[in-house]
């Protein structure tokens, strides 16, 4: 794959066969190709994050999860391997790394090359199913196929999940994919300004006869009255967090609650994950396969415990943005009415790997609202202060019921807007990605005030 590109989201209305394969070989691939950049074998029995499985884990969770799903819808009589469908089949969400050890302690991993056959044989299954079932359009929530696009959603997701992992294992355990192309770094970005937002209703949900795939999470209706609020043109950048960092940020305790407190004291943390200390003491920048200087003008990628200690550091009153503001933000009040997948300009976003790295804030001209307020989609997910929540008339959906429903538990808060490497229907207005608040997923935020 020279080119890396993630194809845009398909609609399930009027999709061809060729558009479905299409859909799924391009998930595939990417997939592969990320895993096949790992090139030490050793390095797929490391958990890089100690709330996550060790790499093998992810080698074979995608593929069995496809034939899970596929079986539940009758699809598929036969698995080429039950034993992996269920050593593969589901993922964890440990509090902590002692809680996941004990879950994974007794596991026997199979060997590197036999999971990479499964694979295969998995691949060629689907690939046969597309290429003969009865199409039967539309595609909807209680159709067969729902199975194959949940697997092809899934697999998309876990694309994003193991770029994150693979960023935390040692460079010299990786080679970088051949097209693999980082955004440049102008400096110091553009001074931040405060702008001033006018209120109004907004409307969450995504409509129940959406042509496109969604997750059960996104169905539902909210309608919520948001008030005058301000909040910052740009994304916090390394350069701006970085005076954060010189003015003890990380060692004054009134920035951070008790809980944040214990896990930076725990894991030592001193600046964000993902910075580097050279010997001269300056500070570089862990990128997906190499180390860079840090670029000032990138968003700065950190988990919820920091981003709230910014905020502690920027005056009273300063807060992250709410679900309903970020809608209001980013979409207006229409959103419901006047979405369509053809009317949406991906492009003008750094999602979809159109850079393979964050990309300087307000650096895509087009990827600003009306007001001036840039990246609200794309570049790092931005952090909200809002708890992961149902909607109301939220029903988990029956091929997945485990899919959002444990989380609904305050131990969660909400990101929205995307990634760089974010593609699929995640990349759409609808998408409700939650994560634990000592988590890290390319992720980041701007700076709120109240009215």
């Amino acid at each position: 794959m020279e080119k890396i590109q993630a194809q845009a989201p398909i609609s399930l209305n009027n999709c061809s066969r060729e558009n479905l394969l299409d859909y799924f070989e391009n998930a595939w691939q990417l997939e592969d190709m990320l895993l096949k950049s790992i090139i030490k074998e050793e390095a797929f029995y490391c958990n890089p994050d100690d709330l996550r499985n060790p790499l093998i884990f992810y080698l074979g969770h995608a593929a069995a999860f496809y034939l899970n799903k596929l079986q539940l819808v009758n699809l598929l009589k036969k698995s080429p391997n039950p034993d992996y469908e269920l050593l593969f089949g589901v993922g964890v969400d440990p509090a902590t790394p002692e809680e996941l050890n004990s879950a994974i302690a007794q596991i026997q991993w199979p060997g590197v090359a036999k999971v990479w056959e499964y694979r295969q044989q998995v691949y060629e299954i689907v690939v046969e199913i597309i290429k003969n079932i009865p199409l039967n359009l539309p595609i909807h929530p209680q159709h067969s196929l729902w199975a194959l696009m949940m697997g092809i959603e899934h697999q998309r997701v876990h694309f994003e999940t193991s770029s994150m992992l693979l960023r935390q294992l040692p460079l010299d355990c990786l080679q970088r994919p051949q097209g693999w192309h980082y955004a440049p770094s102008f400096g110091q970005a553009y001074p931040n300004q405060m702008v001033e937002v006018s209120g109004g209703i907004v409307e969450i949900g995504k409509p129940q006869d959406s042509p496109i795939y969604g997750w059960d999470n996104e169905y539902g209706y909210r309608q919520v009255q948001v008030n005058n609020f301000l909040v910052s043109k740009y994304m916090i950048t390394n350069g701006e967090f970085k005076e954060f960092v010189h003015n003890g940020g990380y060692e004054n305790p009134s920035y951070w609650d008790e809980e944040a407190w214990q896990w930076k004291n725990h894991y030592r943390v001193k600046y964000p994950k993902f910075w580097l200390v050279d010997k001269g003491g300056n500070y570089q920048h862990r990128a997906m396969f190499d180390v860079l200087d840090l670029p000032l003008d990138w968003p700065v990628e950190v988990n919820y415990y920091e981003a709230i200690a910014y905020c502690r550091f920027q005056g009273q009153g300063i807060r992250l943005m709410t679900e309903a503001e970020w809608n209001l933000v980013t979409y207006g009040n229409q959103k419901n009415r006047c979405y369509s997948l053809e009317n949406d300009n991906f492009d003008d976003y750094n999602l979809n790997l159109k850079f393979c790295s964050p990309t300087p804030v307000g650096m895509l001209k087009n990827a600003g609202n009306n007001s001036g307020i840039y990246d609200l989609r794309g570049n790092v997910w931005e952090w909200l202060e809002d708890d992961f929540n149902p909607l109301t008339d939220f029903q988990p959906h029956y091929l997945y019921a485990d899919n959002s429903t444990p989380f609904f538990n305050s131990q969660h808060k909400m990101m929205l807007g995307g990634a760089w490497v974010t593609n699929g229907t995640e990349i759409l207005p609808y998408y409700r990605n939650w994560f634990r608040r000592n988590f890290y997923q390319h992720a980041g935020f701007r700076i709120a005030q109240s009215l």
